[in-house]
């Protein structure tokens, strides 16, 4: 089949060629009202009895006819019979014929069984609930187009309405394509992937109202995607493809689709997202989406969620947007549209983002973002330090109830992430490992809450009080240990490689796989390789930088490398071998004013716990170090003053 450029058209112009290109006529179904909670009414909705359909009383008391209280005062308090002169009443009751109002039990003074006191007159049809004064039989309780929420079950209810007619959902066909992709939870061989972009679609779609149909995984073969979808628009209302929508050798999703139908559009000047198809079959929307997850999962909201509001004739509320300093650089091209993933957090009563991994296939850059960054096309890069408006994806209220750690990274931090959790505390932790000297520079300049280190400090933080120093010398802060870990290299079982030590580095054919600038791992190799005169350019795979322990485990565990610097606990979770350097210490830096807020008081009763210490212990990493002897911090206060002597 012939290959063609994908387009370049801007997205705002994609999602209005889409919309234009189709019209819906969905049916109306009847469902009770008890199940129509998310649905959106196909018609208005009337009410078919009133709501109270008779006077009630309002309050517990005694109803009355006003008129005959008209005498009552404080200096001549009026008596009243049962049953002559009034009536006892509760809340809700209707009620009795002849009266007009109700006092309340707290104004009734009760002479004898049969006989009360009053001290002021009633007000006509006070403390009464006038025929409809919720609903009134005959008037619209819901417009059409209306999605129904729960509070308005209850008036539909309320008004006699047992059945409410709905706009019936659209059913969408799901096709992953791909012959390298495999149902979840099977065994893994060589170049299969799990296929799960089918079940967060379906999720996605069901959010939004629709209905999933996930038809299962489609080979890359043209035939098997014509079957696919001519039978999917036989009984789906559209057709959601996944992959294949580019132009590589087999990307079909196009020739597909022209063949069968009309292509309406391919590629949009966004990044990630670009080779979007919007096609037409049978008169049927077909949408084939980007293979990478991320873009495919913000390419279904451009296109398939506006689809479905269409569908319903309702609109999607836009997200909240919030004011936030970049804490880095932002790197975006004229011509596209750059949708950036970030962190988010409230510091010093300002919001900074700090961007996420930019990978189109970068799953969990899009789990763990607070929001996105939307960088018009005729932006060019965006330097640290601007102001940019977020579009949020998690509620400003968790964002300001989070402390945010920037810097190396350690087991025993997810553990806090996950005790925090376990506890319900109010506030939760999120990690950005960034490595130890980026850590500092951001704490530094307010870009973080507290860094997480690990710079050779022998024990006893005279390194890392140096460090401090460097990077932040007016802040009073406390350096809080969190941990002494066994540190070394990490080979295959059996270290198949006979690597010993930094000597088999150099012109060996050992491969290294090695951690970004900036990392505590990184600077401890660079001085290890300085100390027996290693020059780096001689190493293979020095310049193979990974941003994460784990990534360094999965490396040499894949076998793309054969050696790299870790934890002992990183390497008993990869079952590799570990080939010890030294024990060391890993710090939080935390300023004084979080370490006395009640977030960063509920951090360390964390640290203090018997649960932290009982979950660190399990990783067998050696030594754990936490806060002594019950104290809130375990290390020195410490700041530099003008002297530049500790105070």
């Amino acid at each position: 089949m012939r290959k063609r450029a994908v387009g370049n058209m801007s997205l705002a112009a994609a999602q209005e060629r889409l919309m234009l290109s189709f019209r819906f006529s969905p049916e109306t179904e009847r469902i009770p009202v008890p199940k129509a909670r998310d649905r959106v009414t196909a018609e208005p909705v009337y009410a078919r009895q009133s709501m109270p359909s008779f006077p009630a009383s309002a309050m517990d008391g005694i109803a009355v006819r006003a008129e005959r209280t008209r005498t009552a005062c404080p200096d001549r308090p009026l008596r009243l019979t049962e049953g002559v002169d009034y009536h006892p009443v509760n809340t809700g009751d209707p009620l009795p014929k002849g009266t007009d109002a109700v006092i309340m039990i707290e104004r009734v003074r009760r002479i004898d069984e049969r006989t009360v006191e009053i001290r002021e007159p009633a007000v006509p049809w006070k403390h009464v609930r006038s025929v409809g004064e919720d609903v009134v039989r005959g008037e619209m309780i819901l417009p059409a187009h209306h999605h129904i929420r729960p509070v308005d079950l209850g008036v539909l209810l309320a008004g006699g309405v047992t059945e409410v007619p709905v706009v019936a959902k659209p059913r969408v066909a799901i096709l992953p394509t791909g012959s390298e992709l495999v149902p979840p939870g099977k065994a893994l061989e060589r170049g299969e992937i799990i296929e799960f972009n089918g079940t967060v679609f379906s999720s996605y779609l069901e959010e939004w109202g629709a209905d999933p149909d996930y038809r299962g995984i489609v080979g890359d073969d043209p035939e098997l995607l014509r079957r696919a979808i001519l039978d999917a628009v036989e009984t789906c209302d559209w057709v959601v493809v996944n992959a294949g929508s580019s132009v590589g050798s087999e990307d079909y999703t196009r020739d597909v689709v022209q063949d069968l139908g009309e292509v309406i559009l391919h590629g949009v000047a966004t990044s990630p997202g670009s080779p979007v198809l919007l096609g037409k079959v049978r008169n049927k929307p077909v949408i084939g989406l980007p293979g990478y997850p991320v873009a495919a999962y913000l390419a279904l909201e451009w296109f398939v969620r506006p689809l479905i509001d269409y569908w319903f004739g309702v609109k999607a509320s836009p997200r909240p947007r919030l004011q936030v300093r970049l804490e880095e650089d932002v790197k975006s091209k004229e011509g596209r549209e750059h949708f950036v993933r970030v962190s988010i957090g409230r510091i010093g009563g300002r919001y900074v983002a700090r961007p996420l991994p930019r990978g189109a296939g970068s799953t969990m850059s899009l789990a763990r973002a607070d929001g996105l960054l939307r960088i018009p096309s005729r932006h060019g890069p965006i330097k640290a330090g601007e102001e940019m408006e977020a579009e949020l994806l998690r509620p400003k209220e968790q964002i300001d109830r989070t402390l945010w750690v920037a810097g190396g990274h350690d087991p025993a931090l997810d553990l806090l992430v996950n005790l925090l959790r376990e506890d319900r505390s109010p506030f939760s932790l999120s990690v950005a490992g960034i490595g130890s000297i980026r850590g500092l520079r951001s704490l530094g300049r307010g870009g973080c809450h507290m860094a997480a280190i690990h710079l050779g400090d022998e024990g006893d933080g005279g390194e890392h009080r140096r460090w401090v120093r460097r990077f932040i010398p007016d802040k009073e802060v406390f350096l809080l240990r969190l941990a002494v870990r066994p540190f070394g290299w990490l080979v295959a079982k059996g270290n198949p490689t006979g690597f010993s030590g930094p000597e088999d580095l150099s012109g060996s054919g050992v491969r290294l796989v090695n951690r970004q600038e900036g990392s505590g791992t990184r600077l401890f190799l660079d001085r290890l390789l300085q100390e027996k005169g290693i020059d780096p350019s001689t190493v293979d795979g020095y310049e193979r930088e990974v941003s994460s322990p784990w990534r360094v485990a999965a490396a040499v565990e894949d076998g793309s490398a054969d050696v790299g610097m870790g934890t002992l606990a990183v390497a008993r979770r990869f079952g590799l071998e570990f080939l010890p350097l030294r024990k060391e210490p890993f710090d939080l830096v935390i300023p004084l004013e979080v370490a006395e807020s009640e977030a960063g008081k509920m951090l360390m009763d964390t640290v203090r716990s018997d649960a932290f210490r009982a979950a660190a212990a399990s990783l067998e990493r050696g030594d754990f170090v936490g806060p002594a002897n019950g104290r809130a911090y375990n290390t020195d206060r410490f700041r530099k003053g003008r002297s530049g002597k500790r105070s």
